[in-house]
C-alpha cells in the first residue's frame, strides 16, 4: 500500500510539471498572438492592458482543459489499466 501511495505522489509531481510547462507554452503563444494584433491593428493605449483583458477569459478556458487532458485523463486511464489488470 505505500509504494501506491510513493507512486501517486510521483505522479501527481510530474503531472504538475507537464501541466505548468504546457499552461506557460500555450499562454505565451496566446500572448505573442494579441500583441500581434494589437501592433497590426495599430491600436492607442497601452498594450498590456489591452492583451490582459483579451488574454484573462483565453486562460481560464485554458486551465479547465489543461486539468481535463492533464490530470483526469491520465488518472483515469492508469485506474482502468489497474481495475481491468487485476
Amino acid at each position: 500500500m505505500l509504494n501506491i501511495g510513493r507512486m501517486a505522489i510521483i505522479l501527481l509531481a510530474l503531472l504538475t510539471l507537464v501541466y505548468v510547462c504546457v499552461f506557460l507554452y500555450w499562454r505565451a503563444g496566446i500572448r505573442e498572438r494579441l500583441e500581434e494584433d494589437w501592433v497590426m491593428e495599430g491600436r492607442p493605449g497601452d498594450r498590456g492592458d489591452w492583451v490582459g483583458q483579451r488574454e484573462a477569459p483565453k486562460l481560464r478556458w485554458i486551465r479547465r482543459v489543461l486539468i481535463l487532458l492533464v490530470y483526469v485523463l491520465p488518472i483515469t486511464a492508469l485506474s482502468v489499466f489497474v481495475y481491468v489488470t487485476n
